[in-house]
């Protein structure tokens, strides 16, 4: 049948273009059919619903690479991390995404060495790859090593020097470093600025976090709730006040800390309500 299938195809131009275009179709609805598999797992699994995007996975004829993401994504972001460990080391290829999810699994589990291990054995790294080691050496007190990562980071984008920055401003006598470096970036985003303000707050210097939130070009609720913090701690209930009001969306964290605050002061509150 084959051989007939040939032969035709050698001796009839219009049949060989024929069986051609149908290759290319089934190759195209096959690829279809993954893109949209590939979703539906990643939509499974922000549902909480892992056990069911790893059927779909299962039951899969063809996988890409995309798939085996999807699925370590799917148990990293729900806490599965020896589920993670276990499909990474099964995977036929890995790319860069692929490192940096195993990475970020372990970082978020606070198992460091297996981080560094993966992050060690990567043979691709990028920002993002140093930038998951730096914020989770940091948030664990490993501040020298997370320096050292930054040190070497071939190019450090703002992510890398906002996690630096929030990493020196936690630990003690360390928001001198956070602030000499937060003035050097090259660029800066809301975060940044955040992380700043918030740095200087906690280390009870109210009057640079406000010098510093005055020159935020663009404020937004998050640093406004976290200035208003600031005035609550120092009982400036005006000006914390004042701020309150410029909040468009008032959610229930800026609520508890303007309700918190005119209680200690003993002061009642009195807000306009805004549109939504």
């Amino acid at each position: 049948m084959l051989t007939g299938i040939v032969s035709v195809s050698l001796t009839n131009p219009t049949f060989a273009r024929q069986r051609h275009s149908l290759f290319r179709l089934a190759t195209l609805f096959s690829t279809r059919d993954v893109y949209h598999a590939n979703l539906n797992i990643t939509a499974l699994s922000r549902a909480g619903k892992v056990d069911a995007a790893r059927k779909l996975f299962d039951e899969m004829p063809t996988k890409d690479v995309v798939t085996w993401n999807s699925m370590l994504s799917a148990y990293s972001q729900n806490g599965l991390i020896q589920h993670s460990k276990t499909l990474f080391h099964s995977m036929p290829l890995r790319n860069v995404v692929s490192w940096n999810s195993i990475i970020a699994a372990c970082v978020q589990n606070d198992d460091l060495d297996d981080a560094f291990r993966y992050f060690a054995a990567a043979p691709e790294k990028n920002a993002a790859s140093y930038n998951a080691m730096i914020s989770g050496l940091a948030r664990c007190g490993r501040v020298g090593d997370a320096q050292r990562l930054f040190e070497e980071m071939p190019h450090p984008n703002v992510v890398s020097y906002t996690a630096m920055v929030d990493a020196y401003a936690r630990v003690e006598g360390g928001i001198g470093r956070a602030r000499a470096l937060f003035e050097a970036m090259p660029r800066r985003n809301a975060v940044s600025w955040t992380v700043m303000i918030n740095g200087l707050q906690e280390n009870g210097l109210y009057e640079e976090a406000r010098e510093v939130f005055v020159r935020m070009p663009q404020k937004n609720d998050v640093t406004r709730t976290a200035m208003i913090t600031g005035f609550c701690k120092q009982g400036k209930m005006e000006e914390a006040r004042a701020l309150f009001e410029e909040i468009r969306c008032r959610d229930r964290v800026s609520w508890n800390i303007i309700i918190t605050g005119t209680r200690s002061c003993n002061i009642q509150i009195c807000v306009v309500p805004t549109s939504t």
